[in-house]
C-alpha cells in the first residue's frame, strides 16, 4: 500500500491523505474512506462509450453512506472544498487506466468552488498536467440550480471554457432551472434531470414536448445528455429524441474502473423494440390520417363544384375527432364563421377567442405549409386549439376556387389521433 500527498490546502481538523491499493486510489478524509466510481456515458447514435462520470463513494467504520452525508459532515466551506478536491484528485488518479482511449472524464464541483477566488485556473491546469491530463479531456459538471450569483456563475464559466474545459450544467429540470440561464451562461452540455424522462414515461403532456425541449436545448448550442435512464421504457424514450448522450443504470452501473469497457448490447434490443412499437403506432395513427385526409380533399373539391362551405363540411363535422373547421384567404385572413364539430365540447373558459371571422392565422404553421404546396393536405404540430380548449392538430388543405387561393382547415382531437382502436365503419364507407 503507497501513500500519496493529497492535492490542495490541508484541513486543520481533518487529514486527508491517498493510499494506493492495488490498481485503485483510496482517500482518507476524517472518518471518511472515500473512493471513486466511474459510470459509462453513451452517444446515442454512435452507441458507443464516449466518456464516463467519477463519482464519490464513502464510507465511516466500514459502513457505506452516500457522498451525501460525507459533505454534510463538514463544518464549514472550506472543508466542503477539500474533500470535494479530494475526490477529484482520486478521479484523475482512477481514470488513468483508461485515459489514453480518449474518453471524456466528467467531475462535479460542489457550489463552494464557484468563488472568486477560483476564476484563475491555473491550479487545476497544473493539478491535470500533474497527471498528464488536458483540459479538453475534462467535462466540469455544474449544479446551476445551487449557485444564486448568475454574474459569477456566467463569468466562472467563461474563463474554464476558455482555458479548454467542457462545461455541463447537471440536473437541468429539476429545481429552478430554466432557459433564461442557459443562454447566458451558454454551456456546451445541458444534462437533463433524471425526473424529466421518468415523468414524460408516465404523463402523455410531458412527452410530446420532452423531445422538443431536447431539440431546443440543441439548437443553443449544446449537447443534450439524458441522465437517470433506469428501465427500458425510459431508454426507449430516451432514444426517440435527438439526445445526444444517455447515462443510467439500464446501460451500466458505476463500478471501480477496468480496462474493459462496458458493452453496448441494450441499443440494439432498444432500437429494435422501438422500431415494433412506432410501427405499431403508425399503422392506427396514419389509417385515421388517410381517412381524415381524403375527406377534407372531398370537402374541397366540393367547394370548387360551388356547394356552400357548410354544406361540403357535413361529413368532416359529424366525425368524432372533429373539433371546427374555418376558411382562410391567400393572406391568411379566415373569411367563414368557424363551424362546430357535431362532437364538440364546447369550453366556456375561451369564449372570448370564439368568434373566428376576420382573424389572421398568416403566421401559423398550417397555413404557410399549405400555401407553399397548393394541392397537399399538412398536418401541424399539436397544439391546444381555441374556443375549444383541446390539444389538437390542424390539417390544413390549400387550393383554387374561382381565381382565388383558399385554405381549408380542420382541427382533430390529438388524443382520438392517438387512440389504438378502429375507426368507425360508417366513417370508412364515407371514402369507399
Amino acid at each position: 500500500m503507497k501513500h500519496l500527498k493529497s492535492t490542495g490546502q490541508q484541513s486543520q481538523s481533518k487529514a486527508s491523505d491517498i493510499l494506493k491499493r492495488h490498481d485503485n486510489y483510496l482517500g482518507q478524509f476524517g472518518q471518511w474512506q472515500v473512493n471513486s466510481h466511474f459510470q459509462a456515458i453513451y452517444s446515442t447514435a454512435q452507441q458507443r462509450v464516449i466518456g464516463y462520470e467519477g463519482l464519490l463513494r464513502a464510507s465511516a467504520d466500514g459502513v457505506q453512506q452516500s457522498p451525501l452525508a460525507a459533505f454534510s459532515s463538514c463544518r464549514d466551506s472550506i472543508e466542503k472544498s477539500q474533500l470535494d478536491r479530494l475526490s477529484r484528485t482520486l478521479h484523475l488518479l482512477n481514470f488513468k487506466s483508461v485515459q489514453r482511449q480518449g474518453y471524456w472524464l466528467f467531475i462535479n464541483i460542489c457550489c463552494e468552488e464557484i468563488h472568486p477566488n477560483n476564476l484563475c485556473t491555473d491550479n487545476l491546469v497544473n493539478l491535470l498536467a500533474e497527471h498528464g491530463y488536458q483540459p479538453q479531456q475534462i467535462v466540469i459538471e455544474i449544479l446551476e440550480d445551487a449557485i444564486h450569483d448568475e454574474c459569477l456563475l456566467a463569468e466562472f464559466i467563461y474563463v474554464y471554457k476558455q482555458a479548454g474545459f467542457i462545461i455541463a450544467i447537471d440536473d437541468f429540470g429539476a429545481g429552478h432551472s430554466n432557459f433564461d440561464r442557459i443562454w447566458r451562461v451558454s454551456p456546451n452540455i445541458v444534462k437533463l434531470d433524471s425526473c424529466m424522462v421518468k415523468t414524460a414515461v408516465t404523463d402523455k403532456r410531458v412527452r410530446r414536448i420532452f423531445s422538443r425541449l431536447v431539440k431546443l436545448l440543441r439548437e443553443t448550442e449544446c449537447l443534450v445528455l439524458i441522465e437517470g435512464v433506469e428501465t427500458e421504457d425510459e431508454a426507449m424514450l430516451a432514444m426517440d429524441t435527438e439526445a445526444d448522450m444517455v447515462q443510467g443504470f439500464f446501460y451500466s452501473l458505476p463500478a471501480l474502473l477496468t480496462e474493459q469497457v462496458p458493452g453496448c448490447e441494450s441499443f440494439e434490443l432498444v432500437s429494435q423494440k422501438l422500431a415494433l412499437k412506432k410501427a405499431k403506432e403508425s399503422n392506427s395513427y396514419g389509417e385515421r390520417v388517410e381517412v381524415f385526409k381524403a375527406l377534407l380533399l372531398q370537402c374541397a373539391k366540393k367547394i370548387q363544384l360551388g356547394q356552400l362551405f357548410k354544406q361540403s363540411c357535413v361529413d368532416l363535422l359529424s366525425q368524432y375527432a372533429c373539433g371546427q373547421m374555418y376558411l382562410i384567404n391567400d393572406s391568411g385572413q379566415q373569411v367563414t364563421e368557424t363551424l362546430a364539430g357535431e362532437h364538440l365540447r364546447v369550453n366556456r373558459h375561451y369564449q372570448p377567442f370564439s368568434c373566428g371571422r376576420g382573424a389572421n392565422w398568416g403566421r401559423r404553421g398550417y397555413f404557410t405549409t399549405a400555401i407553399a404546396s397548393l394541392g397537399e393536405v399538412h398536418i401541424s404540430a399539436p397544439y391546444l386549439a381555441l374556443p375549444g380548449g383541446t390539444m389538437s392538430v390542424t390539417f390544413s388543405l390549400a387550393f383554387n376556387c374561382q381565381g382565388q387561393i383558399l385554405v381549408s382547415c380542420c382541427d382533430f382531437d390529438l388524443h382520438f389521433l392517438e387512440a389504438a382502436t378502429d375507426l368507425p365503419l360508417a366513417t370508412r364507407q364515407l371514402i369507399s
